[in-house]
């Protein structure tokens, strides 16, 4: 626990770093936007573009996104019948279901690299790709069924293909299945941007942070079914349909990751509860700095 403890420390640091800067004002939640951008538009491609093509491409790398959104899907079915019958409005219905049904796989993306290296960040994207594909579909009807609000329901799909994260997946999963690797001067210029990904991430992650918390009981119940029956449901399906141990050890540990800062995103687009939203985000994230290490520990004794 102790080695585990030290390779994760970094991660506690960067995030405090975040936290640290908010609250001596040199910071906002308008910069920590500006660097999850910087990540998704820059960083985080280079990183796939860097590790991925190296990856042996099989079975089981192939089902990753499909079980992505089953977890996705299920948490959201849950979400769904526990709400249905509670005194809340429509805006807050729809605010639980977003929100539970997206996960964040970019907060995992530091813990997965730290403890697996760049085999299990490898998985850990071809989850995304999955969550990706589902965030921009069904969970972004769902977001504007709830919230009353016309738009064309195919305006994400169109960003997403635009995304330079997909198309670095793409080239980078084209080069594996080809078997050509990216040439080392590539390689040599890339490689420092892209190993800013994790620090940019978590110190972003601590300009979101907040400890002001609306409609607890709701923001608990999703957390809950975000996390928990994420967990659950990755577990089951990583040990009946992943045979690699790194591979299912992702799984489960991206399953019980938080909620996905698009469900913040989407809350505010559509017009839900963006307060409920964020509360829910953040008790979620407090969870996941808790609650993944010690998962990563009890995974890292099955690998």
């Amino acid at each position: 626990m102790t080695n585990l403890l030290f390779q994760l420390l970094p991660i506690f640091l960067y995030f405090g770093l975040g936290v640290l800067l908010k609250r001596c004002a040199l910071a906002d939640k308008s910069h920590g936007d500006f660097l999850l951008r910087f990540v998704f538009f820059v960083t985080l491609p280079l990183l796939i573009l860097a590790s991925m093509p190296s990856v042996t491409l099989t079975l089981d790398t192939a089902l990753l996104p499909f079980i992505n959104i089953a977890v996705n899907a299920i948490s959201l079915a849950v979400m769904y019948l526990l709400v249905r019958g509670q005194p809340v409005d429509k805006l807050q219905r729809g605010t639980a279901l977003v929100n539970a049904g997206i996960q964040n796989n970019s907060f995992m993306f530091p813990f997965i690299i730290a403890v697996f290296g760049q085999a299990g960040f490898a998985s850990a994207v071809l989850l995304d790709l999955g969550n990706a594909l589902w965030m921009a579909s069904v969970m972004y009807l769902v977001a504007y069924y709830y919230g009353g609000e016309k738009h064309d329901p195919f305006t994400m799909l169109r960003r997403i293909a635009k995304s330079p994260l997909i198309w670095s997946l793409i080239v980078s999963l084209t080069l594996a299945a080809t078997h050509v690797a990216v040439p080392a001067a590539v390689i040599t210029i890339i490689n420092p941007l892209a190993q800013m990904t994790s620090p940019l991430i978590l110190v972003a992650l601590g300009l979101f942070f907040s400890l002001t918390f609306t409609n607890l009981r709701l923001a608990l119940q999703i957390v809950a079914v975000r996390m928990a029956i994420g967990l659950i449901t990755g577990t089951l399906l990583a040990f009946v349909l992943v045979s690699d141990p790194i591979t299912r050890a992702v799984i489960v540990a991206c399953s019980a990751g938080p909620i996905g800062f698009s469900a913040l995103t989407y809350s505010s687009l559509a017009k839900l509860d963006t307060s409920l939203s964020a509360s829910a985000v953040s008790i979620s994230i407090l969870t996941g700095l808790i609650g993944t290490p010690l998962l990563l520990f009890l995974l890292t004794n099955q690998v």
